[in-house]
């Protein structure tokens, strides 16, 4: 009964994010026979008989408007996070937010519609390009972008899509919740991760402790980050290095040490300078 379940959150998850599932997703993920992973399927079926119907032109089970109504609708709560957990080759232990001593301060998330983000998917998955519509700050209504997405991005607040920008001819990051779901495919990618020079690109973010502290408040911090010999290093995606600096709060100089706490070393510096925003 407890495989069971576990299977069944999964199938919910895989056709709730990504609108379809087959027998492969559960073969792989539980390390089944093909068989085994159809009757688990049929079991599915089964219970929820309202849920899934069989495209014959995809091989999969597709989500069912009834379907997409609960679980969009919150029928059956979900998020993002607990896809990408689930997806992975162990789902980890969660942290029960409703403990009486554990407790995690949430920032408000970009809201992430299912439906805007499972074209997304899609499409990195089979490595396709798609014709979707996005807005942005400068062009505040829908513009149709053809892309060619390979990874997501989680920068602590938002969810994004590295992706190759047919129109600027360049890899971009682009914010998932700012798609609008209407999606026509445009064949294969022809320029995938392997093309990416940024993403494929490591460099090493160095910190230490602010220099204004004194030697006993930088032992302090130093602790804090597990620094050895006063610095630590990061090894990072050259296309990632601005979300670090961001989520470690050293994008900016603060008034203060207590407040800016840690920096890059000016050999850091020099050496990422040419992957931080002009």
């Amino acid at each position: 009964m407890k495989d069971t379940s576990k299977r069944f959150v999964f199938i919910k998850n895989i056709v709730g994010w990504e609108g379809q599932i087959n027998a492969t997703h559960i073969m792989e993920k539980f390390q089944l026979t093909r068989q085994a992973a159809r009757t688990v399927l049929q079991k599915y079926r089964k219970h929820f008989p309202d849920y899934l119907n069989y495209d014959a032109s995809s091989r999969a089970f597709l989500a069912t408007k009834a379907f997409d109504d609960d679980f969009i609708n919150g029928l059956y709560p979900h998020s993002f996070e607990q896809y990408l957990a689930i997806i992975a080759a162990d789902i980890p232990v969660q942290i029960d937010r409703n403990s009486s001593f554990i407790h995690e301060v949430e920032a408000p998330l970009r809201n992430i519609n299912p439906l805007q983000v499972r074209p997304i998917l899609r499409a990195i998955r089979e490595k396709l390009a798609i014709d979707i519509g996005y807005i942005s700050l400068t062009s505040p209504d829908y513009l149709d972008r053809i892309i060619q997405p390979h990874s997501l991005i989680f920068d602590g607040l938002r969810w994004h899509t590295r992706a190759y920008c047919n129109k600027n001819q360049s890899y971009r990051d682009f914010t998932l919740s700012r798609f609008n779901g209407d999606a026509s495919f445009e064949g294969k990618a022809t320029n995938c991760q392997e093309k990416d020079t940024l993403w494929n690109t490591v460099v090493d973010v160095v910190i230490e402790a602010d220099p204004r502290f004194t030697p006993q408040q930088k032992r302090i911090i130093e602790q804090d980050f597990q620094m050895k010999g006063g610095q630590k290093c990061i090894p990072t995606r050259a296309a990632l290095v601005n979300y670090l600096l961001r989520r470690l709060r050293i994008d900016s100089d603060k008034n203060s040490p207590e407040e800016q706490q840690i920096v890059l070393t000016q050999d850091c510096h020099k050496n990422i300078k040419e992957y931080l925003p002009s």
